[in-house]
């Protein structure tokens, strides 16, 4: 340990002792005040400004202008008090420093209505450096997350921290990163404005700040972060908050702090996982069991029944917990979970919420489920609720300490879990409300916390069979990082879509793990993240208990973990949408063929080739693909209106047999890499009707693109996507290519949205 951590943890310590009997809890926080915090850096081998702390009553003199300050561990923003003060001359009187504390001191004590405790003044000699400069004022730190724990961040600093960070694209704004890799925090942060402007990358701007500079930076950041986790033994210090902000850039290229702030605090303890390995009995049971099945009518738990009686579970392998009844549906029924005669694979909990934790503790005591469905809700997310939970937490919680290791639990609040694998289905939506699901896409995982969510974007996407639907509800136990791990291991699984309002404490990091994982294994993984907003946040915590944690640094860490971050619904299902039709395909570049009969849909697509999060180029036709393009083109006598480019606007004159021939050859153009084929279909020279009928205008005309367009999609291995721009009456259309596995947008735009984040 260096003498830098072994500082700041002696530090840590005394400043948790010292305030322990003022603290109502040992989850209580203490400070770290500005001069403790440049002592650590020193002794890190940072540079720090000239600084000495003075007693009350003492007084400085130094050769040029300083700055005086405040040292208090309850006095957190300084200049809201009146703790900062810039002394020209560098003289500083004993009756200065006095009067500047009685000042500061009287001013805390009108808001918070006791006197501060004040441990002296701070004497900082001024930082020179050039404030024109977009990057001369650096904010970097850590800041402590439940759900990913230590999250590092560099970015603008001072005044610019709030200013730019709600404008700036997110990554030139800041860099937001796990604190335990310097190499790859860099990389991070050479995306941000702040580092493109001191390494003079901007115009105008000349080279300042090495490499090697953030890179000492990032390394002190690491061992802080390693060494001080929020959750760790009882007795350990761990960091609640590290900030400096900001770092002054000065005319050496060195990042002088000239403010900063620790807040730290007790670890917690790690929290207890779910066994694992128990997902199999989860997603391929054996043996079920449902309670709540109605004997008289059709409530959730009986349309649960008959679901998995119609996926082919026999009554021998059912049981229905159910006092009075013999049998229902065929299937045997028991009193109460102590008369069953041996342990079930999976448990299906369609009650009341009120009747969980009695029955719930029935099951787990009596050891007689591997795995549970907890359908109800009412519980932790609602207010009133949380007893009933703790009350399932602490059975679950006994049950882990046996040998045994008690079952692994989705929900409560779960709208039901569909896993193909498991020949189940325990979703309770009846079947004559969703559309049918007979589409080839059969490669995705959906993952979410809100069951409604799943339904209505599955509605959406019902040419997509999901492999697995889980509807993971508040997570009291198994979270979405669990159900991400497991899937992943599947090899028929192909995207992972999840739906996150928040995740479980420390699971953030384990779903990036996951995430990574999955994407070393060739999968593409999908999230959509809610609670972004404060408004968000609450409404998220009432629906499913979530705590939602920062937006901003879950979209940093999960975009550099290769997980693909839809920003809206549509986009969330766009990005599904291509991700699974397209999931064999080729990825060998960003040379993109755009086409379409309509102008503004080619404009549309050129103006989206390059967004936040990607960058595609127009792809540069070879001879041969320009000449077989013309003679499509004049075999249909539209050659005379259309020039040979990339984007090309075919015209509404042409028929459906010019748009493959121009497809198929452009897909064989070594310098394509991806098509997008718009198709507005209410051009008289298209087969896009439906309706039955068998004329030139009908899709079941052997030329249309309904015909035409799959056997070239199957043809090829490059990444090919269409856009039919129409309303209802082309949704045959639609549905036939949808049916073929060709992914299908409504909008032009959407189209290259999917495509260019995909690539």
């Amino acid at each position: 340990m260096s003498k830098a951590l072994e500082l700041l943890l002696s530090l840590s310590k005394t400043a948790l002792n010292a305030g322990h009997a003022l603290l109502p809890s040992r989850r209580e926080s203490a400070v770290l005040t500005e001069p403790e915090l440049y002592s650590v850096l020193n002794a890190a081998g940072l540079t720090v400004p000239e600084h000495v702390v003075l007693p009350v009553g003492a007084g400085h003199l130094a050769s040029g202008p300083v700055v005086l300050k405040v040292v208090s561990r309850d006095i957190l923003h300084k200049s809201d008090v009146g703790g900062v003060r810039f002394v020209q001359d560098g003289h500083v009187p004993p009756e200065l420093v006095t009067n500047f504390l009685a000042d500061v001191s009287a001013r805390w004590e009108a808001v918070h209505g006791r006197a501060p405790r004040i441990e002296g003044a701070l004497v900082m000699k001024r930082v020179d450096f050039d404030r024109s400069r977009l990057g001369a004022e650096v904010i970097a730190g850590l800041r402590a997350s439940d759900d990913f724990g230590l999250v590092g961040m560099v970015g603008l600093g001072g005044l610019k921290t709030e200013v730019f960070g709600s404008r700036l694209p997110r990554r030139e704004a800041a860099a937001l990163f796990l604190p335990t890799d310097p190499a790859a925090a860099l990389k991070e942060l050479k995306e941000t404005l702040v580092y493109r402007d001191l390494a003079g990358q901007l115009r105008g701007s000349t080279p300042l700040v090495k490499d090697e500079t953030w890179l000492r930076l990032f390394a002190f950041l690491a061992e802080v972060a390693g060494a001080m986790n929020p959750v760790g033994a009882p007795d350990a210090p761990a960091l609640e908050e590290l900030e400096f902000n900001p770092f002054l850039v000065d005319a050496s290229g060195q990042l002088v702090p000239v403010d900063a702030l620790a807040r730290v605090k007790w670890a917690s303890p790690a929290p207890v996982r779910a066994p694992a390995h128990k997902l199999r009995a989860f997603f391929e049971p054996k043996t079920v069991c449902v309670a709540g099945v109605s004997s008289k009518g059709v409530n959730m738990g009986r349309i649960i029944l008959r679901n998995l009686l119609r996926d082919g579970f026999t009554s021998d392998r059912l049981v229905v917990i159910k006092p009075g009844e013999t049998e229902i549906d065929g299937v045997r029924c028991v009193a109460s979970p102590a008369a069953l005669s041996e342990r079930v694979d999976l448990a299906v909990l369609a009650v009341s919420a009120a009747a969980v934790p009695e029955l719930m503790a029935s099951l787990v005591e009596g050891e007689k489920a591997e795995s549970m469905i907890v359908i109800p809700g009412g519980m932790a997310e609602k207010e009133g609720g949380q007893e009933k939970q703790r009350l399932v937490e602490a059975v679950l919680a006994r049950s882990r300490a046996t040998a045994w290791g008690g079952p692994v639990v989705c929900g409560p609040n779960s709208m039901g879990v569909t896993s193909t694998p498991g020949h189940y289905d325990t979703t309770f939506i009846p079947a004559h409300r969703l559309s049918p699901r007979t589409g080839s896409v059969r490669n995705l995982a959906f993952l979410s916390q809100s069951g409604a969510f799943t339904i209505t974007r599955g509605s959406h996407l019902e040419q997509i069979v999901p492999r697995y639907l889980v509807s993971a509800g508040n997570q009291m136990d198994l979270g979405i990082a669990d159900f991400v791990s497991y899937v992943a291991t599947d090899p028929e699984v192909k995207v992972i879509a999840a739906y996150v309002e928040g995740f479980k404490p420390g699971d953030g990091l384990r779903f990036l793990e996951a995430a990574k994982a999955a994407r070393a294994g060739g999968k593409r993984v999908i999230l959509y993240k809610g609670g972004r907003s404060p408004e968000g946040q609450g409404t998220a915590a009432g629906h499913t208990a979530a705590i939602a944690g920062d937006y901003r640094a879950c979209w940093h860490l999960a975009a550099a973990a290769g997980v693909l971050i839809a920003e809206s619904f549509a986009e969330f299902e766009g990005l599904v949408r291509v991700s699974c039709a397209l999931a064999d395909r080729q990825r060998s570049g960003r040379r993109v063929m755009l086409m379409s009969n309509a102008g503004f849909e080619v404009v549309a697509m050129a103006d989206q080739l390059r967004g936040e999060r990607w960058s595609m180029e127009l792809a540069r036709l070879s001879e041969q693909t320009r000449g077989a393009v013309r003679a499509a083109l004049a075999r249909c006598n539209v050659d005379g209106l259309v020039d040979v480019k990339n984007p090309i606007d075919v015209t509404p004159g042409a028929p459906d047999s010019a748009h493959v021939e121009i497809a198929r050859a452009v897909l064989a153009d070594d310098g394509v890499d991806a098509l997008i084929l718009g198709v507005v279909p209410m051009s008289p020279a298209l087969a896009s009707l439906g309706g039955g009928g068998e004329g030139p205008e009908s899709i079941s005309a052997a030329t249309s693109l309904a015909r035409t367009l799959p056997p070239l999609f199957a043809a090829t291995k490059k990444p090919m996507v269409v856009v039919i721009d129409g309303g209802p009456l082309y949704e045959p259309l639609v549905r036939a290519l949808e049916a073929a596995g060709l992914p299908v947008f409504r909008a032009a735009d959407e189209a290259v949205r999917a495509l260019g984040a995909w690539l």
